[in-house]
């Protein structure tokens, strides 16, 4: 009996991974604001990843969270590979813009949903790290097209936090709000 019990949740997990990894790519293809040399701010796609994470932990957070990366990765590579790059960059680029920059939302597993605290936390901690990776790639490959007056690192340092900081603000509203007005999300 106990194993068609434990089979039965693994299903259900499943199921909502793949849904909320729908609903993620979904909400990234509609972004609100699209800046001119890749990110966007968008309505909370990172959120149904990260809510896996939280939920989950990051032994279900992990896989979802690469899967989310393939994905982007395959959005975004007719538009990387348009630029023109080398190829050491351009394989550089779609490693640290997408394949690291997406897989490190599953940090929020660590932080779990026992507080709001906890939720702010691990959801901050996922943006901030992402943007760490957006913003190394901007420094390592893309320096060169910094806007005249700006450094590379300021460069990098602004271009990629006017979309990573609204974007994860905008996730940690979200997440707040689940926490708070849908307490049997923890249901999942």
């Amino acid at each position: 009996m106990e194993n068609k019990i434990k089979r039965s949740q693994y299903i259900k997990r499943f199921a909502v991974c793949a849904v909320m990894l729908s609903l993620s790519t979904v909400l990234s293809i509609f972004p609100t604001i699209h800046a001119p040399l890749g990110g966007s701010i968008t309505v909370g796609s990172m959120v149904p990843i990260m809510l896996i994470s939280f939920l989950y932990g990051v032994r279900w957070g992990i896989p979802v969270s690469i899967g989310y990366s393939v994905i982007q990765l395959l959005l975004g590579f007719s538009t990387v590979a348009s630029w023109g790059l080398s190829l050491g960059v351009f394989v550089g680029c779609l490693i640290i813009d997408y394949i690291l920059a997406f897989s490190v939302l599953c940090v929020c597993g660590f932080f779990g949903i026992k507080s709001l605290k906890n939720v702010i936390i691990g959801t901050v901690t996922a943006g901030l790290l992402r943007y760490f990776c957006h913003f190394l790639s901007g420094l390592l490959f893309f320096g060169a097209w910094a806007m005249e007056g700006f450094s590379p690192l300021a460069w990098a340092i602004c271009y990629n936090g006017a979309f990573m900081i609204p974007d994860t603000v905008i996730c940690v509203v979200i997440m707040c709000a689940l926490y708070k007005f849908f307490p049997r999300f923890k249901a999942l």
